[in-house]
């Protein structure tokens, strides 16, 4: 958090950083405008992308930053996320993850029930992820998913596998993330919110495999972890993406770096996915 002797980012240069950090659609970028916000009289900006519906409404506080999403039929006349801080990576963070797929799955409903034109616009969004992750270096597979009215995006890198799931006009994408713990381990902290300043206290006894106490110790630095019944690991709050951990096959196995496992993690937006190619390829 910024302190008074922190210097702020001003206004216009915070909501010009943010627009420029979002990642770009077939090459547009987003762009930034003084605007008028419903909900307060500090300076504020709408950040549009030309050929995509809406808009993000930014207004910078002393010590805060609001976003709010905006289509035709819905003005915000209060903010839909509040960052504690004032600087743009973390505004652009939580907007990725938070903002950005409230948005998106509003805008679809209009596909909802038409299904060629649900399939259109899941394709579009495939092959927006893959084509960032192409240009990263990654060789992407599409296919035919398993689900009715669902496609799939799936590559490799350095042992580890990643499945991206549409299914219907939902925007939201399925991700399944499987490789070397050591590696998984790595990559889901990027999709979870920042870590807590107080770690919460786990119950790691009540879990009942050393893999489990291993990776539960890992996610509960970022969010709420909860044993199911099968074994499994559910984490995140659902407010932003939430998943599981796949229970493993040997109850008292040794866990080394390069033990396997497997999880899932729900509702990542398609900007989200773009956003994070550098680290998802490498």
């Amino acid at each position: 958090m910024a302190t008074p002797t922190t210097p702020l980012t001003a206004p216009s240069v915070l909501a010009r950083r943010v627009a420029e950090l979002l990642p770009c659609r077939a090459g547009i970028a987003w762009t930034a405008a003084p605007y008028a916000a419903w909900w307060t009289t500090r300076p504020a900006f709408r950040l549009t992308q030309a050929g995509r519906p809406g808009a993000l409404i930014l207004a910078a506080h002393l010590w805060r930053t609001e976003i709010a999403w905006q289509l035709d039929d819905r003005e915000p006349y209060e903010p839909d996320l509040t960052v504690e801080r004032r600087a743009p990576e973390p505004v652009v963070r939580e907007t990725l993850r938070l903002v950005l797929p409230r948005l998106d799955d509003a805008a679809a409903v209009a596909y909802a029930g038409r299904p060629a034109a649900a399939k259109g616009v899941r394709l579009r969004h495939l092959n927006v992820i893959g084509s960032e992750m192409r240009a990263h270096g990654a060789a992407t597979l599409n296919r035919v998913g398993d689900q009715p009215n669902s496609h799939t995006l799936s590559w490799g890198h350095d042992g580890v596998r990643y499945v991206v799931t549409l299914t219907g006009a939902n925007p939201g994408c399925d991700v399944t993330v499987a490789g070397p713990v050591a590696a998984v381990e790595r990559v889901l902290p990027l999709f979870l919110p920042e870590p807590a300043a107080r770690t919460p206290r786990l119950p790691l006894d009540d879990i009942g495999t050393s893999l489990g106490r291993r990776v539960a110790a890992h996610l509960a630095q970022f969010t709420d972890v909860d044993q199911l019944d099968d074994g499994a690991l559910a984490f995140g709050d659902k407010t932003g993406p939430f998943g599981y951990v796949a229970a493993p096959c040997g109850l008292s196995a040794r866990v080394r770096e390069t033990t396997p496992v497997a999880a899932e993690v729900h509702g990542v937006g398609v900007d989200h996915l773009v956003h994070l190619a550098p680290l998802l390829t490498r």
